[in-house]
């Protein structure tokens, strides 16, 4: 059986219905997040997924620490699509940037 870990990233928006920017400052904005994507797929026979997942928590709290709150990002474990009922082969791989 395969895994996937998802990914969401958080971004600051511009929030200002005139879209001004002062700067490289916004008038106004708030955080927000990204949809959920598929950062690696794992076979769970063979990868403690776990380990794999609490890996990426773990780099990222260290990312927060250095670069600040724009660098936050959540994971998850969550299902791989099947296709005509065969499992997909595990990969890895960053998926695209937002």
């Amino acid at each position: 059986m395969f895994v996937n870990i998802l990914q969401r990233q958080m971004y600051l928006a511009n929030t200002d219905p005139q879209r001004r920017c002062y700067d490289g400052h916004n008038y106004s904005s708030e955080w927000r997040w990204t949809s959920w994507g598929v950062l690696e797929t794992w076979d769970l026979n063979t990868v403690n997924v776990e380990a794999r997942l609490e890996f990426w928590r773990e780099l990222n709290a260290y990312a927060v620490s250095q670069r600040g709150k724009g660098a936050t990002c959540e994971y998850k474990l969550g299902p791989v699509a099947q296709k005509d009922g065969a499992q997909e082969p595990c990969s890895t791989g960053r998926r695209e940037s937002v």
